[in-house]
């Protein structure tokens, strides 16, 4: 194997650094989340970021974090789950509307699985109204880990949904009879899309 390795490392041309076009650095836009999973861009400079542990805050331009958003559904969280992705409608500036996902409990135990809701954020963005669950994945999984979840809306308005395969059932992820492992499209008023293939 020694050998083997010599001889792949002669084949292999070297490494040039590629020349700077000036240097990156990170800058703090806000402080004092918990686990920031999210985020999403509004008017005017500020953004919404969703914290995993089940809270979702508007970030104002210069970085001033406001309070938790009232009016999210009940969320399971607990090592990867939580609240996850968001994203603004592409008519957002009219409608106001914002889609995100995030872990949902079963009614009565049982489990959770990954779900998308869409909801419009109030005038005043301190809370969110109309709240309407589009998807929520199946089966139940009575697990904390890989709930996957994020969300792209094409240019014709469906909504794409990465799905985890919840780790214990990593082989359901073949298998066309579940959501666990998948990638779904759907309508954004919630159903599958027309013309999906499965």
């Amino acid at each position: 194997m020694l050998a083997g390795g010599e001889a792949l490392s002669q084949e292999v041309a070297p490494v040039h650094p590629v020349p700077a076009r000036g240097e990156a650095s990170a800058e703090v836009v806000a402080s004092g989340l918990s686990h920031p999973w999210g985020l999403a861009f509004l008017p005017g400079g500020r953004f919404l970021v969703t914290e995993r542990p089940g809270r979702l805050r508007v970030v104002e331009a210069d970085g001033r974090l406001g309070p938790p958003l009232a009016g999210l559904p009940q969320v399971a969280a607990g090592g990867q789950g939580g609240l996850l992705d968001v994203i603004t409608d592409a008519d957002f500036t009219r409608n106001r509307r914002i889609f995100f996902c995030y872990s949902e409990p079963a009614p009565k135990g049982g489990g959770n699985s990954t779900a998308l809701a869409s909801a419009t954020l109030a005038p005043d963005a301190a809370a969110l109204q109309d709240v309407k669950v589009l998807f929520s994945q199946r089966p139940k999984v009575a697990s904390q880990l890989h709930f996957g979840c994020r969300i792209v809306q094409a240019p014709d308005g469906h909504l794409f949904l990465t799905l985890g395969e919840r780790y214990g059932r990593k082989e359901d992820a073949q298998r066309l009879d579940n959501h666990l492992g998948k990638v779904v499209r759907i309508a954004p008023t919630g159903g599958a899309a027309p013309g999906n293939p499965l």
